[in-house]
């Protein structure tokens, strides 16, 4: 009688890599997707691979947010990408500042509850919402700029740059007008009255702080020139040219128009357009390459929206 063997199918014992991918695009998006090595795009599968180096355990995989036409050449935009190991994750790392805005603020876009359930045009809280994080932008603008640009005290020789920059320091930010405006508007003759209206004590305060700090680093004849005492003076000669201080204006409501987009679009659609505008505005603020400040303006913004959600509750 013929015998017949019953032979157990043989199991590789090499698992299957198991990756949680978190990728953002205006397409579609993966927030901790469960995959396997073999279902990553091609361009990519070697370097997640040599970078996971044998680990047995699911990794987190966190891919850069493409707009639509990247999306459309997703091989050529990954083939692009620079992959790091970080812990437990594999990441991306983004070329540049406007590329790591746009993953942060995709991020914040599609997790975070503050952005996420922003309120509706028509909510009765839209205004106020929208206008405390306009406020925070500006003055966050009006501290930092300054800092930046005087990082060098021999700038305060040139007095028709410092004197400008002084003045929107302690110039008062746009409270905005009900419903959607949160900036103000270079073009309305009115601007200029309203931002610097009664900023007396305000511009004495920042020249003292001026003169304080010249006195420190040395520069006595250089601190006796920007004494609060000479703050009408300073006033009078950025209102006779007051260029510089309205693009100071303007780039400031782009920054912050920037900002509302972002939030009133709520969809992957409107980080392209945030970045674009933003870094944009920040990139030769004054003559300075301010667009590593809009990582630190989303964070502020996230903040006060963060707030303006508990206070609604």
């Amino acid at each position: 009688m013929r015998r017949v063997c019953c032979v157990a199918p043989i199991q590789s014992s090499r698992m299957t890599k198991r990756f949680h991918m978190y990728w953002l695009r205006e397409s579609g998006c993966d927030l901790g997707t469960p995959l396997d090595a073999d279902e990553l795009d091609a361009v990519i599968r070697a370097r997640v691979m040599e970078l996971a180096n044998g680990d047995d355990r699911t990794l987190d995989l966190y891919l850069p947010f493409l707009d639509g036409r990247e999306s459309r050449r997703r091989t050529e935009a990954l083939r692009a990408v620079t992959l790091v190991r970080d812990g437990d994750a594999i990441r991306s790392v983004p070329p540049t500042a406007v590329a790591k805005l746009r993953d942060r603020a995709a991020l914040l876009l599609a997790t975070h509850p503050a952005w996420s359930s922003v309120l509706d045009e028509r909510h009765p809280e839209y205004f106020h919402t929208w206008q405390a994080v306009s406020l925070v932008v500006q003055n966050a603008l009006r501290l930092w700029i300054p800092e930046i640009y005087f990082r060098d005290p021999a700038r305060y020789e040139d007095r028709d740059a410092a004197f400008p920059l002084l003045v929107y320091a302690a110039s008062r930010p746009c409270r905005g007008r009900p419903r959607t405006e949160f900036t103000y508007d270079v073009a309305d003759e009115e601007v200029l009255p309203r931002a610097l209206y009664q900023i007396g004590a305000s511009l004495q305060s920042v020249l003292e702080t001026v003169e304080r700090g010249l006195y420190d680093c040395g520069r006595p004849a250089l601190a006796r020139r920007y004494a609060p005492r000479w703050h009408q003076d300073v006033l009078r000669a950025v209102q006779r040219k007051p260029r510089s201080l309205l693009d100071l204006l303007g780039d400031e409501a782009a920054v912050v128009n920037a900002f509302v987009g972002l939030g009133s679009g709520r969809k992957m659609q409107a980080v392209k357009p945030f970045a674009r505008a933003a870094s944009m505005a920040l990139r030769s603020m004054y003559g300075e390459d301010l667009r590593p400040l809009a990582l630190r303006l989303l964070e502020e913004a996230t903040r006060t929206l963060e707030t303006a959600a508990c206070s609604a509750v």
